[in-house]
């Protein structure tokens, strides 16, 4: 059996000066057999149009993560 190490900490960073925040009104889900791609949009005022702000791809394993830990904040919020 192979040894596994315990997962190391990760560290982020967040300059809130250069990582601008979108608000998304709405979004497109995209995907194939590796990949989930996460299309945000932003409604263009006076028509019924949306405009795509942001992409974000993951695999499907970082997506099931990514649905749980959402599933979970969310929970905890509306407590």
């Amino acid at each position: 059996m192979a040894n596994s190490k315990p997962a190391q900490p990760v560290n982020f960073n967040l300059d809130p000066n250069k990582t601008p925040i979108y608000f998304a009104d709405g979004y497109l889900l995209a995907s194939s057999e590796q990949a989930l791609v996460f299309n945000f949009t932003q409604n263009l005022l006076g028509g019924d149009q949306q405009n795509v702000i942001s992409r974000t791809a993951m695999t499907l394993e970082q997506a099931k993560r990514f649905l749980k830990d959402l599933h979970d904040h969310i929970e905890k919020f509306e407590r």
